[in-house]
Order: structure tokens, then sequence, then C-alpha cells
């Protein structure tokens, strides 16, 4: 009924496919093991970067609201927030963007997290806090 080389072809096939599915499953284990390993360090980059693009992006958009101490519009704030994610992207490049991709599990949880930094910084805003206390001791004084 069966051929006895159609047989052993589709064996070898068998065997190929199922060498080639291990050897990547291999290789996304040893690279995830890597990277956990490797954790502190992906952590320290993620974070000059970071750290970098929010500069940028405090002093082209919300620099001037702090100065003046006043709150920045919330749709402002998203489009700093959503421009802040794609600064960092271009920071990082594609070889680490796609490592932090596999590190966070999918595209949005890693722009949740890089969202949550930019608002954690935007509410700690140093200057706004200053600027805002010094305007309260200039109307105390009059």
């Amino acid at each position: 009924m069966f051929n006895l080389p159609i047989l052993i072809l589709f064996a070898i096939i068998a065997f190929v496919f199922c060498f080639i599915v291990g050897m990547i499953w291999i290789l996304n284990f040893k690279k995830t093991e890597q990277m956990i390993k490797g954790f502190g360090d992906y952590t320290t980059i993620l974070q000059y970067h970071m750290e970098k693009a929010y500069d940028i992006i405090h002093q082209d958009r919300i620099l001037v609201y702090s100065l003046e101490a006043t709150h920045v519009p919330e749709e402002h704030i998203n489009i700093a927030s959503k421009d802040f994610i794609t600064l960092v992207q271009k920071l990082i490049g594609p070889r680490l963007y796609k490592e932090f991709i596999f590190l966070y599990g999918n595209y949005e949880t890693f722009a949740f997290a890089l969202a949550e930094y930019f608002s954690s910084r935007y509410e700690n805003d140093e200057i706004r806090k200053d600027s805002i206390k010094d305007m309260r001791e200039s109307e105390l004084e009059i």
C-alpha cells in the first residue's frame, strides 16, 4: 500500500521539522536565560535612554508650562507621552528594541512601562514645583 521510499521521505521530513522546532525552542530558552542574567545591564541601558528622551521631550514640550507653573493640558501630555515612547524606540535602535519587546513579552507592555516612566517623571517635575513655590512666596509678599 505505502511505498517504502515515500515513508522514509516522510520520516526524514518529520525529523527535520522536529529538529528545527527543537532548536528554535532551545535558542529562545537560551536567549531568555541570557536576558534574565543580564537584566541589570538591560535596565541600565533602558534607563539611560529614557532619561535622555525625557530631557528632550521635557525641553521641547513641557518646560514652558513648568516655568510658568501651569498645568499642561491632558492632550499635550498624551502627545508628549507618545512622542517619548517613539523617541526611546529610536534611541535604543532596532536590535535592542526587538530585545526589549521580547523581554517585556509584547509591544503593549513595553510601551506601558515607558509611558509609566514618563508619567512619574512628569508628576515629579522639580522645575514646576520650584516655580509654584516661587509664585506662592511672591503672592505672600504682596
